[in-house]
């Protein structure tokens, strides 16, 4: 009986010590499915969207002077917008601070305070180029800005650049040379306005999607397990609606219902 157990506890530190060796298997990319779709009424264009548990946070991009960050519930119901003065490119939610940030045009990070519908620059200078639209790591300890075919990797508190890789192909023109998405285990660049590619964080690119649209450049985002696009409203100071469209990549989404197709409440 002794040498059984004996010989059961071997073979389970046996198998701990494989598992351990092995490290996390990355999950297999599917081809996408639409989770997710709602309609986002911007000034200028749809650029970013996170979200913070309960509820999406979209920004615009183009003009401080016609700022929106728009707040939805899960479903794409449109709850609040706010102005915060802000030319955005990209918006963030941290899962430890429990914060929203916006990297604007320039190179500096925000921090958003909702309640007083304001924004207080806490990053200067952190981020390589003007017109960059990162990513914030799974884990919010890191950035992901992509520039001219390199992934700069900048740590979020102080803003230094720890490292960077050179990935092999992307789409080489305005907006979607510059915007990359990250989930817990991929980084996301376009390949073309309908095509995205798959990286793992070493820089060897793992697999490729077909979008059955043509997003808009500057909006790869990942967020709620889904990564997003944008049909950009395209609009001017009179504003016009666009579209977000949430791909699930995993199927985990695939007995969830969809977003609204439409929302009327979206303010004119």
């Amino acid at each position: 009986m002794k040498k059984t157990a004996k010989f059961l506890l071997l073979a389970l530190f046996a198998l701990l010590a494989i598992r351990a060796t092995c490290g996390k298997v990355q999950p297999e990319i599917k081809s996408p499915v639409e989770a997710n779709k709602f309609v986002d009424f911007v000034y200028f264009h749809n650029v970013s969207i996170a979200f913070d548990g309960n509820h999406y946070f979209t920004i615009n991009g183009g003009n401080a002077d016609y700022s929106k960050l728009n707040e939805y519930d899960k479903s794409g119901k449109f709850v609040q917008s706010y102005d915060l003065g802000l030319d955005g490119r990209a918006v963030f939610y941290h899962p430890d601070k429990k914060k929203l940030y916006v990297k604007t045009f320039g190179f500096d990070l925000y921090e958003v305070d909702l309640k007083n519908e304001d924004a207080k620059q806490v990053l200067d200078f952190a981020f390589e180029a003007d017109n960059s639209s990162p990513a914030l790591s799974a884990d919010g300890k890191v950035f992901y800005e992509l520039v001219d075919g390199k992934v700069l990797i900048v740590d979020f508190e102080t803003g230094k650049q720890d490292k960077d890789f050179t990935i092999s192909e992307y789409y080489d023109e305005h907006g979607y040379s510059m915007s990359i998405a990250a989930s817990e285990d991929f980084l996301f660049v376009w390949g073309s306005e309908e095509e995205v590619y798959v990286y793992n964080f070493k820089g060897k690119k793992v697999s490729r999607i077909q979008l059955p649209i043509y997003a808009f450049g500057f909006s790869l985002s990942y967020c709620n397990d889904l990564l997003w696009a944008a049909v950009d409203a395209d609009a001017w100071i009179e504003g016009n609606h666009g579209y977000w469209h949430g791909y699930d990549l995993t199927g985990k989404y695939a007995t969830r219902g969809k977003g609204t197709k439409e929302d009327t409440s979206t303010p004119k």
